[in-house]
């Protein structure tokens, strides 16, 4: 029985190494702890954009949601914004303004 516990942990210990050396150095308190203190903060921005057509929104749908760090992206015509919630430690404002300038439109930051 000892053996076969060995045995198993030795396998849980070479597949998941992360999870064991989390394990054997903090109580399980501790753990989910440390889990949760992975989360993400999130920021929103929102651009007034010179967009004038479903093509423009397409367009920066297609290309701006890509943009590393971007969780959530909302393009409206009929307000002619671009509104992108982002990891602030992955972008900031005015790399997401470049991205967008970069497709070719002018840009400001709504107030």
């Amino acid at each position: 029985m000892k053996k076969s516990i060995l045995i198993i942990a030795a396998a849980c210990a070479f597949m998941c190494p992360g999870i064991m050396s989390v394990a054997a150095e903090a109580p399980a308190s501790e753990v989910v702890a440390i889990s949760q203190s992975r989360k993400t903060v999130s920021k929103t921005v929102t651009f007034n954009v010179t967009m004038h057509c479903e093509k423009c929104v397409k367009k920066i749908n297609e290309n701006v949601s890509f943009e590393k760090g971007v969780k959530d992206l909302s393009v409206s015509l009929d307000k002619k914004t671009v509104t992108v919630t982002y990891d602030p430690a992955k972008t900031d404002v005015a790399r997401l303004k470049a991205a967008i300038e970069k497709l070719g439109y002018k840009v400001t930051v709504k107030e």
